[in-house]
């Protein structure tokens, strides 16, 4: 059997890169925070160009332009050396990585898919989807940089992703009668953001489906609360005539 050749690389949680022999390397391997967080800009685009200018403009932006590409090319020497890899291919104002794995593809790979499905109703597939997105997203992105532009954005659309499918997975769950797996979604969902009120919907009818209805209403309550004091909006007209079906008593589908 021919020896592994693909590095792996975990930016979802605790930065993780394990070369092609499955050694860890360890945080004092990497000699600078900007070399780890060109191996991010990379990874990040796992298997796409990406325009040394571009990785410049995040890494050194107000260097001379001479002294920030010999920044770079020692970064990327830096790199190839440590993870004993030639997985950094140049060509023609790029950079590109090569064989590896990265969760975050994994990730997005997985969201894409399960958004799909969730549009073509196939309820199941959107669940085991989403479960294995949540193995992979082992807490938010980070860099050494971390209030960067880049990293900030990137995190943020991460954060969305997540929300987004957890929240579809919840009305999966809901649709094939899964209220107790809806009632974990739906939390996962408003816990990354507290005023997401879809997944306050869908937690509403989940709770309504356990036959938990006090608990579908102090989830309004504290949906409402948070919109208020932090929007100062109040709930649409679909989530309020949701409350109102709930206290009457009647279904909540």
């Amino acid at each position: 059997m021919a020896p592994p050749t693909e590095i792996r690389i975990r930016l979802l949680g605790p930065f993780e890169v394990r070369r092609p022999d499955r050694s860890m390397v360890g945080l004092t391997e990497w000699r600078t925070g900007k070399t780890m967080d060109l191996l991010r800009i990379l990874a990040l685009n796992n298997g796409r160009a990406v325009p040394t200018s571009s990785v410049i403009e995040h890494l050194w932006p107000g260097a001379p332009e001479d002294r920030a590409r010999a920044s770079l090319r020692t970064a990327a020497s830096q790199v190839r050396h440590t993870l004993r890899a030639s997985c950094i291919a140049r060509h023609t104002g790029t950079l590109t990585l090569t064989d590896a794995w990265v969760d975050v593809s994994q990730f997005k790979q997985a969201a894409r898919l399960a958004a799909r499905a969730a549009h073509e109703g196939r309820h199941t597939q959107v669940i085991d989807l989403t479960e294995i997105a949540e193995r992979l997203y082992r807490g938010d992105f980070h860099a050494y940089n971390d209030e960067a532009a880049w990293v900030v954005a990137e995190r943020n659309h991460l954060r969305t992703s997540r929300r987004t499918m957890l929240c579809e997975a919840a009305d999966a769950a809901i649709a094939i009668g899964n209220y107790a797996a809806a009632v974990e979604f739906a939390t996962k969902a408003v816990t990354i953001d507290p005023t997401f009120e879809a997944a306050y919907r869908a937690l509403m009818v989940a709770y309504s489906g356990l036959g938990e209805v006090a608990s579908a209403l102090r989830a309004y309550e504290e949906f409402r609360t948070r919109l208020a004091d932090e929007l100062g909006a109040d709930p649409s007209l679909k989530t309020q005539a949701l409350h109102l079906r709930l206290l009457r008593g009647e279904a909540a589908g």
